[in-house]
């Protein structure tokens, strides 16, 4: 079989896409070839195809491992609708509906199978004896970071999943994840016993969502500010506890806004409608703890508000990514005071387990630097995942507004001198009390006899840490890494300690929000329209409107008017199932519409069809440009950094950009056999994240040297 044109042929027939997106296209190709993959990519960004597409190929039955049900019953909607037998195997079904379903298996009348893990390993034994029988041809774990004691989400009944290597010997195993860190993929690697897997990190940025912290002050009055402006769009709002989010619904509720609560402790008819509910955009807001799960696959979720402080980045990253799952524009807004990180430390701590609370501990810490970021958040959210990013993203509260800045030189000063008396051995709350000096007894007495102590006073504690984040997003800090990390100077720490270099901090007072351009133009009544035909097809099927058609799909048709099926056919998300059973019904109110408006056919204006791009990585910005100059003029790498007050590794990568447009060449970066080196290691482990290519290079081989070799591989076309 040519493995390569069956995945574009089912990709085109059963989900109505004609190209890949990100590595899909290689994640598949790994798994047709019977090699077991861990996957991390982002929420929205096309896991599901990586295995459902092989499922499709394969001859048997592919079993699909998730912990939350509610997912299960959306994923099996969605398969069927595009023409994918499907089916899940929970608690909320009956026993004839069981053995209906064991018939159907035995049968071969079933492509995926959904099974919660402890269902599948259940202590009778029953149901893994039953599946050994079947023709097996692929495991999918998703959620896949539930099995570490490291990730944000442990499910103790994920330990079970090792054993499936030995149950069904050479079936091709992926597990995939939207968020873990180096220590989560680790322990997914080890505790699954994958053998010799490939693994694949896509990029983590979701480019369609617009990221804002705002400072906590009456929070139910800046939700409805937020919400004035969004009376007919679908949100999820998360708490702290299940009993504000009961009491939230129910104020929402009263001020005109359909509500309704979703957490664990809800009873299961409950949940179920009010998720229903949701689904079918009957309500358009459902407020849930922090802690539940939601694991629906809603597309058209238009924001995510979390109105207290989540525990960690990796549940705030999957939880904000429930927004903008079909691509268009999407907020994440957080609402932040220091009192909600007061309050999350006691979840911090695991008892008898030092070294566990100190990670959760860090994790809590790494939010709280989040919200108190005065720089690009998403640059932060990407550098955390391991992934460079330029400083200005365009589409997060800061890059999108202009501050007051002063001269904040005096006490960026004394923070350094702080640093230095305290000998680099300390973390930044201690340096903040010293430096206030605090009288308590966790002060060291020696270091109360210090000139440094107490000089920073006159300084408010929430202003110091604002300013101490300042002062390591700028370069002037940096956090050591481990369990109890301390403070530590850097290059660029001297300049500013001998009064030659000056550091401006940002005011609290915004001066002005820039406005996003706006979006593209479509037929405002017809997009209307056409969601009235989906919601009476969707109420008929007894399916949420989503799981028809995405908001994509149909703003896509607003826009390009297709006047006939072929046309139809190249809208995205319309595949060969979909535009049999509901092509002509849409493309008539299409066709009416414009033989009203006197409008024609816009689709020659449309890119060929294809899932969205990234931002394009070979747009070189002025400051790059600089770089350049200064290069040409013969000073060194070092001294362009020195010069202009960044790392070396900084300038590097502004110079390696100049390779794609041929201005320089790729030898000035590095030898021809460690570019071979480079280049074998790109070709298979990917370009779109550099800490992997890192781990697998070595020491011998500098981040310099790798962006040199994706740049050139870039000019050649390669990539």
């Amino acid at each position: 079989m040519n493995h390569d044109k069956a995945a574009l042929q089912a990709l085109q027939k059963y989900f109505g896409y004609s190209s890949f997106r990100h590595q899909q296209e290689t994640i598949v190709q790994q798994v047709l070839n019977k090699k077991d993959v861990l996957t991390l990519m982002p929420t929205g960004g096309g896991k599901s195809i990586c295995y459902q597409l092989p499922a499709v190929i394969f001859d048997g039955l592919a079993l699909v491992i998730s912990p939350l049900i509610a997912l299960m019953k959306d994923q099996v909607d969605s398969l069927n609708v595009n023409g994918i037998p499907a089916a899940f195997f929970n608690s909320s079904q009956n026993p004839d509906e069981q053995l209906q379903l064991s018939k159907k298996l035995r049968d071969n009348e079933i492509k995926l199978l959904y099974l919660a893990p402890e269902r599948l390993y259940h202590s009778d034994g029953k149901l893994i004896s039953f599946l050994k029988t079947l023709n097996v041809c692929l495991i999918a774990i998703d959620e896949a970071h539930c099995i570490s004691h490291w990730g944000h989400d442990f499910r103790p009944e994920y330990m079970a999943l090792a054993s499936l290597k030995t149950d069904f010997p050479g079936v091709p195993v992926i597990a995939l994840t939207a968020t873990a860190d180096n220590l989560t993929k680790k322990d997914i690697l080890e505790k699954l016993n994958l053998h010799q897997p490939e693994i694949y990190i896509s990029s983590f940025n979701r480019e369609n969502i617009t990221y804002r912290v705002s400072r906590k002050k009456d929070s139910f009055k800046q939700l409805l500010s937020f919400l004035e402006q969004r009376k007919d769009e679908a949100g999820i709002i998360y708490c702290l506890s299940r009993k504000s989010t009961e009491f939230l619904a129910a104020n929402l509720k009263e001020y005109g806004y359909p509500a309704a609560a979703y957490h664990a402790g809800l009873d299961n008819e409950v949940k179920a409608k009010n998720q229903e509910a949701f689904l079918k955009d009957e309500i358009k807001i459902i407020v849930a703890t922090i802690a539940f799960g939601m694991g629906i696959n809603k597309s058209n979720v238009r924001y995510v508000v979390h109105v207290d402080l989540p525990k960690n980045i990796e549940g705030y990253y999957q939880e904000t990514g429930r927004a903008g799952r079909d691509g268009l524009p999407s907020e994440a807004l957080l609402l932040y005071s220091p009192a909600d990180a007061m309050k999350l430390k006691q979840f911090a701590m695991i008892e008898n387990n030092p070294e566990q609370s100190q990670i959760m501990l860090n994790k809590l810490n790494d939010m709280v630097r989040f919200c108190e970021l005065q720089a690009c958040r998403r640059q932060y959210l990407m550098n955390y995942f391991g992934e460079d990013f330029p400083s200005n993203c365009n589409s997060c509260d800061f890059c999108l507004t202009e501050f007051k800045r002063f001269d904040g030189t005096s006490i960026a000063q004394k923070a350094l001198s702080a640093v230095v008396r305290l000998k680099e051995s300390f973390g930044t709350n201690y340096i903040i009390d010293f430096l206030r000096g605090s009288k308590s007894e966790k002060t060291w007495a020696s270091h109360k006899e210090l000139k440094t102590y107490g000089i920073g006073a006159d300084i408010s504690k929430i202003d110091w840490v604002s300013y101490f984040n300042e002062l390591i997003s700028q370069g002037y800090l940096q956090p050591s890494e481990g369990a109890y990390p301390v403070l530590k100077l850097t290059d660029l720490s001297a300049g500013v300690l001998k009064g030659e270099k000056k550091v401006e901090f940002i005011e609290r007072e915004i001066v002005e929000e820039v406005k996003p351009s706006e979006a593209l133009a479509y037929e405002i009544s017809l997009l209307s329209e056409l969601k009235g035909i989906r919601r009476d097809i969707a109420t008929n099927e007894n399916l949420p409107p989503y799981v028809i058609l995405s908001d994509a799909t149909l703003l896509e048709i607003a826009t390009y008017l297709p006047q006939n099926l072929d046309e139809l056919r190249l809208i995205s998300g319309f595949g060969d199932v979909k535009l049999a059973r509901y092509g002509r019904e849409f493309l008539l109110h299409v066709v009416n519409y414009c033989q009203i408006n006197n409008l024609t056919s816009k689709i020659a204006q449309k890119a060929p069809k294809r899932e969205r791009k990234a931002n394009n990585p070979n747009k070189i910005n002025d400051t790059a440009t600089e770089s350049l100059n200064l290069y040409k003029s013969g000073k060194s790498i070092a001294e362009i950094a020195t010069n202009r007050g960044l790392s070396q590794g900084t300038i590097e990568g502004h110079l390696t950009q100049f390779i794609i447009t041929g201005v320089l060449d790729v030898s000035l970066f590095v030898s021809e056999d460690k570019k071979q080196t480079i280049k074998e290691a790109i070709e298979s482990y990917g370009a779109e994240k550099l800490s992997p290519l890192k781990e697998v290079l070595g020491e011998d081989f500098t981040y310099a040297e790798i962006k040199a070799v994706i740049a050139w591989m870039r000019k050649e076309g390669a990539l």
